[in-house]
């Protein structure tokens, strides 16, 4: 059996898997999503539905930026293999940007449940996207109608983000990773993706595997980009 489970990150919610989940399930594979509640009153959060460690077994944790420190621990823990799309150990470089990209999250931070929260969250949505448009039709929703603990859960993840400073507890070292950094990104900086890098080296028993995409902002956004993945998965 093959199964996954997708983690959103910071302001994201569980739609945005929809042409994964499409695309993997036409494939047989297994797939949950969770949700971190921003728009709800509650938070999702899948368990597996494989319990056994057999060895043709795949348990997939999908997570893209924040989502791999907000993931459920017993779920990171189990997976055999691991995906992180644009993900981060520590979000803060030690570099000459640590000043200025910490005084633009603790801005972010505090137009949260203000008149300027829609478009402090549209203008990181925009942001997150480029190169590649997005569609603010669709979009929108996610902009507006958070729920008052949603509203706080936004708020405590993103200090989370903050503070990220290593590696979550419950990654297996065990565990086979695949990094996906895009090249456009206008969230991660280099040294930000070398940290991760570092990091998984010393921290897994097998090298994980990178793959860059040229084309492609903080958030995936092409078919072709999932099926990489995909491929990488049943490969």
């Amino acid at each position: 059996m093959k199964e996954i489970i997708a983690m959103h990150g910071w302001a994201g919610n569980g739609d945005q898997w929809a042409n994964w989940k499409n695309l993997f399930q036409h494939a047989n594979w297994e797939w949950q999503t969770a949700d971190r509640g921003y728009k709800k009153e509650n938070s999702y959060m899948p368990t597996w539905n494989i319990q056994s460690n057999q060895a043709n077994q795949k348990k997939v944790a999908i997570c893209h930026s924040l989502g791999l420190h907000i993931i459920d621990k017993k779920v990171l823990s189990s997976a055999t293999h691991v995906v992180l799309i644009n993900s981060f150990s520590r979000f803060i470089p030690s570099g000459k940007d640590k000043r200025y990209i910490l005084m633009a999250l603790k801005k972010m931070l505090n137009a949260i449940n203000t008149p300027n929260e829609a478009v402090m969250l549209r203008k990181f949505h925009i942001k997150a996207y480029k190169p590649n448009n997005i569609n603010m039709a669709s979009t929108e929703p996610n902009l507006a109608y958070l729920s008052d603990s949603g509203r706080l859960r936004l708020k405590n993840d993103l200090k989370i983000l903050i503070n990220s400073d290593s590696l979550p507890i419950g990654l297996s070292s065990n565990a086979k990773v695949l990094i996906i950094n895009s090249e456009k990104d206008h969230i991660l900086g280099d040294q930000t993706k070398d940290r991760l890098s570092e990091d998984l080296i010393s921290h897994l028993v097998s090298l994980p595997k990178i793959i860059n995409l040229q084309e492609e902002g903080h958030s995936i956004s092409k078919i072709m980009s999932i099926k990489k993945i995909k491929h990488w998965l049943e490969s």
